[in-house]
């Protein structure tokens, strides 16, 4: 079985290590609040908590302050301390969607799927209005929060939503093909499966699916070539 709270793992750091944002004019909250980001980006998350709170000792209205050290109470899985402090930037600033959408994650790891599924919504409805292609990425773990309530038609549609808005999504057309592969519709889901290794060809985990497919299938030449490019791959990984 595939284990979707695992493909919230596999993304989260992408999400996080992202969280670098345009710095003000040069206030002492927004120096601190840089400095904390360096730190974060480093992955020194317990020098960057002290440095987003001094911050926030400065101005406790600094949004980006309140959502980095969410971000890096997250990292620290730190989940109800997250969450507070995703509370109060979305209470700073509520049109502001990344709040929303990073709040989500901590919701499923506290297992409150629907807190997380209501998050995500809002998040893409901010990113729709301002035209971001986070919209995608947004249905898309929506459908990854569906999947874990057994809301399995509506995690594929939305899902298939995603990769409407942005179809070079590579994680959508590996969630779509794990998707396929669970209604055994088998062709299917090694289309969407090798969709999101030609999109993302230094990724393993389309590869274990088609794997998977090919045994079932009883397809030995097939079976043959996916062992060795994720044995390539892991080699590869390894050398990093």
């Amino acid at each position: 079985m595939i284990k979707h709270r695992k493909f919230f793992t596999h993304i989260k750091w992408a999400l996080l290590l992202t969280i670098g944002v345009a710095v003000g004019c040069g206030s002492k909250a927004d120096h601190l609040n840089k400095e904390g980001l360096h730190l974060y980006n480093k992955r020194k998350y317990d020098e960057a908590i002290v440095a987003f709170k001094k911050a926030l000792d400065t101005d406790q209205k600094h949004y980006d302050a309140h959502f980095n050290l969410g971000a890096a109470y997250y990292a620290k899985n730190m989940a109800d301390e997250s969450i507070s402090e995703m509370k109060k930037a979305i209470e700073v600033n509520p049109d502001e969607p990344k709040a929303y959408y990073n709040i989500a994650f901590a919701y499923i790891i506290k297992e409150k799927v629907d807190d997380a599924i209501a998050a995500y919504k809002k998040a893409i409805a901010l990113y729709a209005a301002k035209k971001d292609k986070k919209e995608a990425e947004g249905y898309l773990y929506l459908a990854v929060a569906y999947s874990l309530i057994e809301r399995h038609e509506e995690s594929f549609n939305t899902c298939k939503k995603a990769l409407e808005i942005n179809p070079e999504l590579a994680d959508g057309h590996y969630f779509l093909g794990v998707c396929y592969y669970k209604k055994n519709l088998y062709d299917d889901a090694i289309a969407a499966l090798k969709k999101a290794a030609e999109l993302n060809p230094k990724e393993v985990k389309p590869h274990s699916i088609l794997l998977t497919i090919y045994e079932k299938l009883g397809k030995t030449d097939e079976v043959i070539e996916e062992r060795k490019i994720i044995r390539q791959l892991e080699m590869e990984m390894r050398e990093r």
